[in-house]
C-alpha cells in the first residue's frame, strides 16, 4: 500500500507541475525528457505546496487533499492534451552511454545514503516538523504553532514549500513516516543533474559536456554528503536547485524570440522565496538579472510582469505571518539598519577573509572553486552577449549580499556564525558556478572570431539531440 500512496503521492505532484509546463511552454520550444521531468518536478512541488497552504486557510481534513487532487489531475490532463514537442531523436554513442551510466550509479549512491542517514537538524526541526504539526491538524498548521515562543527554535516564519511536500506524502500515506519524506531530497539530486545535462547540451550542443558536469556534481562534498547537502533534509539543496532552474531559464531567454524560457523563468522565479526564507535574497538577484535581460533585449514592458507572482507570495506569506502573530525578526541578527551597519564595519575584513578560507576549503567544496575561477577568468572578456553578465552576477552578487549580512550577527563571536553557516549559503549558488563552467567549454570551442559566431551554440540551436541518460533515469 505504501508504494501504491507514494505512486499517487508523486504522480500528482509530476502531473501538476507537467500541466503548468504546457502551458508555460505552449509548444513554442522542443524540451527533451530530463528538461520536461525537472520541470515537471519543481513546478509540481510549488505548485502543491501553494495549494495546499492556501486552501488550508478554508477548509482541511479530508476535503483538503482531495481538492488539492483533483486540480492536479486536472492539470495532469491538461497537460497529457497539450504535450511539449520533445527533439529528434539519435543514438548516443559509447562514452555517452559511459557518462550516462556513472551519472546513474552516483544517483543510486546518493539515494542509498540519503535513506541511511537520518534527517539532519534543520531538516527534522525546521522543515519536518511543520509537516507533522499539520498532518496532525488535518492538513493545516496550528495557528497557537506560530506565536508560541516554546516552539521560536523551529523558525516558525520559514515559508512552506519543503514541509508541504512532505506533508502531501503523509497525506497520501495515512501517516507522518520520516522515512518517505527523506526522498524528497535525493530526487532534487536527480533534478539538479537533469538540469545539468539539459543545460550543458544547450549551452555547448554536446550531451557529453552536460553528463560529464553531471558527474562531477557528486564529487563537491557539500552538495552530496556535508551539512545542507542532498542527503540531510535540509531545504537549502533544493533552493539551489530551484535557482539553477531560475537562471539557466534566464539565460536561454536571452536568445531571441525564446518567450518560453522566460515564462518558465518567471514560474521558477516566484518559488524562490517560497523554499526558504534566504531565497528572497536569490529573488532579488535573479529579478534584477530579469530586469537586466528585459530591457538588453528589448522586450515589451509587459515581461516585467514576471514580478509580479514572486511579489504576490512574498508578500502574501508576510501577511499571513503577521495575521498569525509569528515573529519575523530573526533571533540571529541585529535589526538590519544603517546605524548598525555603520558600528559594524570592522567586520568586513575578516567577513572576506573568512569567504576566501571557505573557497580554499578542499574537504567541503574539492577543487570545485578553483574550477570556476578559471570559467568566470576565460568569460570576464566576453561580456557582449547578455547572458554572460547574468551567469556572473548571479554567482557573485548573492555570495556579497550573504556575507554582508553577517556584519548584523547577533553572536558574540560573529565568525563562528559565519563558519557554521556560509558553506550552506554558498550551495545555493553553487550550481550556477557549474553552468559557469559550461559557458566557458562552449566559448573556448568557438574559433572563429566573428560576431555571428560569437556566441557558440546557442540555447535554441542544441535541441536537436536525446540526452542518453534519459534512458537510464
Amino acid at each position: 500500500m505504501s508504494a501504491l500512496a507514494l505512486l499517487g503521492a508523486f504522480g500528482t505532484l509530476l502531473g501538476a507541475g507537467y500541466g503548468f509546463l504546457t502551458l508555460l511552454a505552449r509548444k513554442e520550444t522542443q524540451l527533451s525528457l530530463t528538461e520536461q521531468i525537472a520541470f515537471s518536478w519543481l513546478l509540481g512541488t510549488g505548485a502543491v505546496s501553494l495549494l495546499l497552504w492556501i486552501f488550508g486557510l478554508f477548509v482541511h481534513g479530508v476535503l483538503l487533499p482531495g481538492l488539492v487532487s483533483i486540480i492536479c489531475l486536472s492539470l495532469g490532463l491538461v497537460g497529457w492534451r497539450r504535450m511539449v514537442p520533445r527533439p529528434l531523436r539519435r543514438k548516443p554513442n559509447l562514452f555517452e552511454i559511459f557518462l550516462g551510466i556513472i551519472v546513474f550509479l552516483e544517483i543510486a549512491i546518493v539515494f542509498y545514503l540519503s535513506f541511511v542517514h537520518t534527517l539532519g537538524w534543520d531538516g527534522l526541526l525546521n522543515w519536518e516538523i511543520k509537516a507533522h504539526y499539520a498532518f496532525a491538524n488535518g492538513g493545516v498548521i496550528p495557528a497557537t504553532y506560530f506565536s508560541d515562543s516554546g516552539r521560536a527554535f523551529s523558525h516558525p516564519e520559514y515559508p512552506l514549500a519543503i514541509p508541504f511536500t512532505e506533508l502531501w506524502l503523509y497525506l497520501w500515506l495515512g501517516e507522518a513516516d520520516q522515512f518517505w519524506a527523506k526522498t524528497i531530497f535525493p530526487i532534487f539530486y536527480v533534478i539538479g543533474t537533469f538540469l545539468v545535462v539539459a543545460l550543458g547540451k544547450r549551452f555547448t550542443g554536446k550531451t557529453w559536456n552536460g553528463l560529464l558536469m553531471a558527474a562531477f556534481l557528486f564529487f563537491v562534498p557539500q552538495i552530496t554528503v556535508e551539512v545542507g547537502s542532498a542527503i540531510a533534509g535540509y531545504a537549502d539543496f533544493p533552493l539551489s536547485i530551484f535557482y539553477l532552474a531560475t537562471i539557466g531559464c534566464l539565460f536561454c531567454a536571452t536568445e531571441p524570440k525564446n518567450d518560453a524560457f522566460f515564462r518558465l523563468y518567471a514560474a521558477c522565479l516566484a518559488l524562490l522565496p517560497w523554499v526558504k526564507r534566504d531565497g528572497l535574497i536569490l529573488w532579488i538577484v535573479a529579478a534584477a538579472c530579469g530586469v537586466f535581460v528585459i530591457l538588453r533585449t528589448k522586450r515589451s514592458s509587459r515581461h516585467f510582469l514576471a514580478l509580479f507572482p514572486g511579489l504576490l507570495i512574498i508578500c502574501g506569506w508576510r501577511l499571513y505571518l503577521s495575521a498569525m502573530h509569528a515573529p519575523q525578526a530573526a533571533a540571529d541578527f541585529l535589526p538590519m539598519n544603517l546605524e548598525t551597519f555603520s558600528s559594524h564595519l570592522d567586520r568586513i575584513l575578516p567577513l572576506f577573509s573568512a569567504l576566501l578560507a571557505e573557497f580554499h576549503n578542499l574537504p567541503i567544496w574539492s577543487l570545485f572553486w578553483f574550477v570556476v575561477a578559471v570559467g568566470v577568468a576565460y568569460l570576464l572578456g566576453q561580456m557582449r552577449n547578455p547572458g554572460t553578465p547574468v551567469l556572473l552576477n548571479a554567482l557573485f552578487v548573492p555570495i556579497v549580499l550573504y556575507l554582508l549580512i553577517y556584519v548584523f550577527s547577533s553572536w558574540p563571536n560573529y565568525l563562528e556564525h559565519v563558519g557554521l553557516s556560509i558553506s550552506r549559503l554558498l550551495l545555493h549558488v553553487a550550481p550556477v558556478g557549474f553552468l559557469i563552467i559550461l559557458l566557458a567549454v562552449s566559448r573556448r570551442r568557438v574559433k572563429s572570431p566573428a560576431p555571428v559566431h560569437e556566441r557558440g551554440v546557442t540555447c535554441t540551436m542544441a535541441v536537436s539531440e536525446r540526452t542518453p541518460v534519459v534512458e537510464l533515469a
